[in-house]
């Protein structure tokens, strides 16, 4: 006798699920009563607890109804059937076959086509007793959302939070999916989801990160055929090294002091031990398909910006070698201003000018500027809007390429970077990359927040002024022989100088002095 298949639905993972008996196939009518006998035994007989018991079918917590696949990837199914037990995938009119290994494991890769859907993703056993489906599944690209408390802060705090849920519901080309905050000593095999896979809607949208929301909000406006599904993992108040993996953080020489404090003071339930929030967040999600990462985090590790820079470059390289996609983009938010009391004014320059010198290095990264959004007092901004739609032009100039070559270049889509420093007679000329049109001053005129040192290495403030399209000339009567220049280096400095998209310049630094954190490891 051939039984029929037992279907369950997303919701139902993790729960045992009775084989569902149809009357279609088995017509219970008075003319078959030992048949209605014999079923009525049969699914008696399967509540006792016996060895001859199907498994179900389980996908991993991350696979759920409205999920979304990134387009054009060999995108892996995976999860835990009978043991032994051949399966088959079907998906977009494709069938792949698989069989669960002694222990009840299997994994397969699936090719996903263009952006599109819905579809329905279905994995059966090849019995036909059991067999799960996901359904309204999309086909786009999938943006994963990190970081601390300024990428977790939700919409429901952010600016004009009312008038912006209310207009969610108008961007259905949108899935949300959120993680639940989990530190692990080893790998998870699994994520904890604290929102599974849901449309965008009035009240799913409310607790998702704002960051990541405005962020994918913006990519759908432009990209209205591509499904944009994003994913919060952010931890409040977390490090750095929590999100690197242990591996990248011992192979990098300079970050030796970190792993030697915390071998010291080793604390397996601490949330910001090296590679905490890696094991228990990312670990698991590494084998998904992703388009890139925005990255907002490091107010939890000023104070130690001469580090900081490690740690990002440890950060990007170690997750594209997890991530099935090693060159995916790797957009990062410049850490808001803000007055930290507890550290000099220089501690939040000196993570800037690591955060800069890391997308200045590291190939396929970015930077969004904040220097015109935060504010002195308030430690998480609430306006996220301007952040995301900053994030989504960088990501559609440079990922998408929607914006032309030339646009791009009189249409700047991050702040005035230093390039290059010139020395003429008194003076120091600094030169700047992304500037559009040529630069411009707001604020003050001529541009302020500049200093110079001579060979004292002691800084004044600058006279500046605008030379050309991209330049800045400096000077002052306190240094007769300039050799070095800094920007903004002050965490309640003003910033001034912006390019003709109004972006505010980077905050830098010329010299190679000595920092406040040289000799911070914790």
């Amino acid at each position: 006798m051939k039984f029929p298949a037992c279907e369950h639905s997303a919701s139902e993972f993790g729960r045992t699920v009775l084989p569902q008996f149809s009357s279609r196939q088995l017509p219970l009518t008075s003319s078959n009563k030992p048949l209605f006998c014999l079923l009525t035994f049969l699914s008696l007989l399967s509540l006792l607890p016996t060895g001859l018991a199907v498994a179900d079918i389980t996908l991993p917590k991350f696979f759920s109804d409205h999920m979304v696949l990134q387009q054009n990837s060999l995108f892996p199914v995976w999860g835990t059937a009978e043991p032994n037990q051949a399966l088959v995938i079907r998906f977009n009119g494709t069938e792949t076959q698989s069989v669960a290994a002694a222990d009840g494991k299997f994994a397969v890769s699936i090719r996903t086509p263009a952006a599109g859907g819905p579809y329905s993703l279905e994995v059966e056993d090849q019995n036909e007793t059991n067999k799960v489906v996901l359904t309204d599944v999309m086909v786009g690209d999938v943006w994963l959302c990190a970081g601390q408390t300024n990428m977790g802060l939700p919409v429901s705090e952010a600016l004009n939070a009312e008038t912006e849920i209310a207009q969610s519901n108008k961007h259905t080309n949108i899935r949300l999916f959120s993680l639940e905050n989990n530190n692990a000593t080893q790998r998870a095999e699994d994520v904890t989801p604290s929102m599974p896979w849901a449309n965008c809607s009035t009240e799913s949208v409310k607790e998702f990160s704002a960051v990541g929301y405005f962020f994918g909000r913006e990519l759908g406006k432009e990209l209205e055929k591509t499904p944009i599904g994003l994913i919060d993992a952010s931890v409040d108040g977390s490090t750095c090294e929590a999100w690197c993996s242990e591996e990248s953080l011992s192979a990098t020489p300079s970050l030796e002091p970190l792993m030697l404090h915390w071998k010291e003071n080793d604390d397996p339930e601490a949330i910001n031990r090296p590679g905490s929030l890696f094991n228990g967040m990312i670990a698991p999600l590494s084998v998904y398909p992703i388009k890139g990462v925005i990255w907002y985090q490091g107010e939890t590790n000023v104070g130690r910006g001469k580090q900081y820079g490690g740690l990002m470059k440890c950060l990007i390289d170690g997750w594209r070698q997890h991530f099935p996609s090693p060159e995916s983009p790797f957009y990062v938010v410049q850490v808001a201003p803000f007055r930290y009391s507890n550290f000099s004014s220089e501690a939040l320059p000196e993570l800037w000018d690591a955060q800069l010198r890391t997308i200045k290095t590291v190939e396929n990264t970015g930077m969004v500027p904040t220097m015109d959004v935060g504010v002195a007092d308030q430690m998480y901004p609430k306006n996220k809007q301007v952040i995301g739609r900053r994030l989504a032009k960088l990501a559609l100039a440079n990922t998408y390429h929607t914006i032309e070559e030339p646009d791009q270049a009189a249409v700047p889509v991050t702040g005035p970077i230093y390039e290059a420093i010139a020395y003429r007679e008194g003076k120091i000329r600094v030169t700047f990359r992304e500037v559009g049109s040529g630069l411009k001053v707001i604020g003050e005129t001529p541009p302020g927040s500049f200093t110079i040192c001579g060979p004292d290495e002691v800084f004044h403030p600058a006279v500046a002024r605008i030379i050309g399209r991209a330049s800045v000339e400096l000077s002052s009567d306190q240094v007769e022989s300039p050799k070095a220049v800094r920007y903004c280096w002050d965490d309640s400095a003003k910033p001034s100088l912006v390019n003709s998209a109004d972006l505010p310049a980077f905050p830098f630094r010329t010299d190679s002095l000595e920092l406040k954190s040289e000799e911070t490891a914790f």
